[in-house]
């Protein structure tokens, strides 16, 4: 097997399947497993990534009689990759004459499947060689199909071509997080009807990737140290804009992030926050913040609290939600005005919706 790299490069270095994780081939001569260091420190990083535990031993073959307990390698595992991956061929080249040669390892997972293992690494068997797909065959992607994509992930599936996302999370309306690359890959399968890899299309901002997971309602959230969502061109505010009025402070949320007057358009049908209001009233004899558990009849009166409490479109799915579609009063959360802004704000800012 080769490791690939996030964009669908393969890589000069073979793994092997072994019974208690992977081998990792010795780099030798020319040519073999050239990409040794690129591909160790990339195999390091996919395993923190997938919160893999992993022990990592000698296997060259004058060892390999040896108790394995004995061959283990010593290393910071809270050191940067690069730091590890020095550690690691000083440890290696413990006791020998050589003291860069980069050597054949064992790689242990213990309590980790092989189909777990390889999905969160991102090998592959063979190398291939592939195309970007061009955007009309990308656009043959729909809702429903990124719909059965998150579906498929929630309930414990695998997308085996594709690495744990190390820069962006994809929210579903639950807040829950997926690999971007991972519901659009599975989507795409199913569009296409082809088996689909990372080198078949591109994610981050202003890729159709990104752009079709957004439309069917999922938030793509940026993780430390990934890019930001980048400020909207004007043209595309004003086209949100059409057949909305924002007030003032709405329109500054727009101007970070087009998409919230989708959310806010919700939030305003008629009738829906009076509903909300009365039965969470029924169930609870009283009316407070979900979020931050102000109560504030007890605190400003009978008279004046209530106006406090705001109604907050929580269900985001765009997918559930086809033309004619009436949002329910399950899709609301009652917050007061301070958590309500406060997530927003969030919004714009391209961070997680979700409290």
């Amino acid at each position: 097997m080769i490791l690939l790299t996030d964009d669908g490069t393969p890589l000069n270095a073979k793994l092997e399947l072994h019974e208690l994780g992977i081998t990792f081939q010795s780099r030798s001569g020319t040519d073999r497993n050239r990409d040794y260091r690129v591909a160790l420190e990339l195999l390091l990083s996919r395993l923190d990534t997938g919160k893999i535990a992993y022990e990592i031993y000698l296997d060259s073959r004058p060892v390999q009689g040896v108790e394995l307990a004995k061959r283990r390698l010593s290393f910071n595992r809270q050191a940067p990759i690069s730091v590890r991956f020095d550690e690691l061929v000083r440890a290696m080249n413990t006791g020998s004459h050589s003291h860069g040669a980069w050597r054949k390892l064992l790689i242990a997972t213990p309590g980790t499947s092989p189909a777990a293992l390889l999905s969160a690494i991102g090998a592959a068997k063979s190398i291939r060689k592939f195309v970007r797909l061009p955007a009309r065959e990308l656009r043959k992607v729909t809702e429903f199909h990124i719909d059965n994509a998150v579906r498929r992930l929630l309930a414990g599936g695998e997308a085996p071509n594709f690495a744990p996302s190390r820069d962006y999370d994809a929210l579903t309306d639950d807040g829950i997080p997926l690999a971007p690359k991972k519901i659009f890959g599975l989507a795409l399968e199913e569009a296409l009807g082809i088996e689909v890899y990372p080198a078949h299309f591109s994610a981050g901002w202003g890729e159709i990737c990104f752009e079709l997971l957004e439309n069917a309602g999922l938030w793509i959230v940026p993780k430390s140290g990934a890019a930001a969502r980048p400020r909207p061109h004007p043209s595309q505010i004003q086209q949100e804009l059409n057949g909305f009025t924002p007030t003032d402070e709405e329109r500054s949320w727009i101007e970070g992030n087009p998409k919230i007057v989708t959310h806010l358009k919700r939030e305003r049908q008629p009738g829906l926050s009076k509903q909300k209001l009365s039965e969470f009233i029924a169930e609870h004899g009283r009316i407070f913040c979900e979020e931050c558990r102000l109560d504030p009849v007890e605190r400003y009166g009978a008279e004046a609290g209530a106006a406090c409490i705001e109604v907050h479109h929580h269900r985001t799915h765009i997918a559930k939600m086809q033309p004619g579609h009436k949002s329910k009063t399950s899709d609301l959360k009652c917050l007061c005005a301070n958590c309500h802004r406060v997530l927003h704000r969030k919004l714009a800012l391209g961070l997680s919706p979700f409290l």
